[in-house]
């Protein structure tokens, strides 16, 4: 039976979400996350609702193994699986570890097809069944991410689901690798899998490389996707993820749809993970951005301290947000009203005027390169914390050889 459309969110149940903030996130350049934070992170997303996690992919090294080991044993409500190759070894490695199920990538476009198989295209096939067998055998659930998908032909799509829904598949993830569609068609291409496949749940998962992300995974659950991949502040490789938190406001708000995650854990989870990374939120950024609810504007804040929500697109409160207003430049008369008011202060309207004045010439006269200077030392430390130095390299390379670079 086809799945209600957004047009009757009340009938639908809540969209699910799958974090790869764990994975993918940390697949970001110079992040790197320690097991205890990864296990920290797990936990604060399972107490935020999301339901599917993407706790790593463990052939990555040691330490990824042992995440992955650790999460599935904090005995979390959240269904902890793993990334994998098509690989049959690999998936007996994630069922050993604890994992719940596995994220089976299958790269669908020309371009990564060439690029990433080493066999024809028979033989990778053939790997692939392998792998999603050996998965079902294990009572492993599997999804399978048709990797960018935004780039290959309804045909690619279509084979790559006819064959593995044949083994008993029913979940499959559009995976935007490269941000390469737009929101019409996106929702084009999640409406032709649905009615080509019926019996499927289709997931999204989309890259911000032309920064629409949020809009891309919007209109796929708009045409029906059951489930939402992204990453905690939109951390990811090269321009990132879409923002969970975005998602989940925008989903609630915008479409009228119900998620798994709890609005008011949006902003102390997104927190979390910008002190993990290392990745500063920047203060415009939507939900979680310190500037979110906070006004300046003369004419905005007279319309807010007239009426709450003018000037809002929802309740600060929903996502564990405050309102609040800054004093500078566009500084209007009702503002500083407002705030003598609270002090208990009583001017004539000639020296509120003076006041009001002197306000807004403050910043130009006081100004000074503390602001650029101090903007300018964050870049340079975060490029200076990139990933590892040439220096750790020869050091680390010196370890191994007992030789120096000469």
């Amino acid at each position: 039976m086809t799945a209600p459309t957004a047009a009757d969110p009340a009938a639908r149940p809540p969209v699910l979400t799958i974090d790869s903030t764990l994975r993918d996130g940390e697949q970001a350049a110079g992040v790197y996350f320690t097991v205890r934070e990864k296990v920290e992170i797990a936990r604060a997303l399972d107490a935020a609702g999301v339901t599917y996690l993407d706790a790593g992919f463990p052939v990555v090294s040691r330490e990824e193994a042992e995440a992955l080991r650790r999460i599935a044993a904090e005995g979390l409500r959240a269904r902890v699986f793993a990334t994998v190759r098509p690989d049959p070894d690999e998936v007996r490695r994630c069922r050993d570890l604890g994992a719940q199920g596995v994220f089976l990538f299958f790269p669908i476009s020309g371009i990564l097809r060439g690029l990433i198989r080493s066999v024809d295209l028979e033989a990778f096939q053939a790997r692939i069944s392998a792998a999603v067998e050996e998965a079902l055998r294990l009572d492993l659930a599997c999804m399978v991410v048709l990797e960018d998908a935004g780039r290959s032909g309804e045909a690619a799509e279509h084979e790559a689901v006819l064959a593995l829904r044949g083994l008993g598949v029913r979940d499959f993830i559009v995976a935007e690798s490269v941000g390469a569609l737009t929101p019409w068609r996106m929702r084009e291409k999640v409406a032709r899998l649905r009615a080509a496949f019926p019996d499927i749940r289709v997931g999204v998962h989309s890259h911000n490389d032309f920064g629409l992300a949020t809009a891309n995974s919007l209109a796929a659950v708009a045409a029906g996707a059951a489930y939402f991949s992204g990453t905690v502040n939109g951390i990811g490789e090269r321009a990132g993820n879409a923002p969970l938190e975005e998602f989940v406001v925008a989903a609630r708000e915008l479409l009228g749809l119900a998620t798994d995650v709890r609005p008011e854990a949006l902003r102390g989870l997104c927190e979390l993970v910008e002190e993990v990374s290392g990745i500063p939120i920047a203060p415009h950024k939507p939900v979680a951005g310190f500037n979110t609810f906070r006004c300046e504007s003369g004419l905005h804040s007279r319309a807010l301290l007239r009426r709450e929500g003018s000037y809002e697109p929802y309740d600060p409160a929903l996502v564990g947000q405050e309102r609040g207003f800054v004093l500078g430049k566009h500084t209007g008369i009702e503002h500083l009203e407002w705030l003598l008011e609270r002090r208990g202060v009583r001017l004539a309207e000639t020296e509120k005027r003076r006041l009001l004045e002197r306000i807004k010439s403050f910043q130009e006269v006081h100004k000074d390169g503390e602001l650029r200077a101090f903007v300018r030392e964050c870049r340079r430390f975060y490029r200076s914390r990139l990933g590892l130095s040439e220096s750790v390299l020869d050091a680390l390379l010196a370890e191994v050889t007992g030789c120096r670079r000469p």
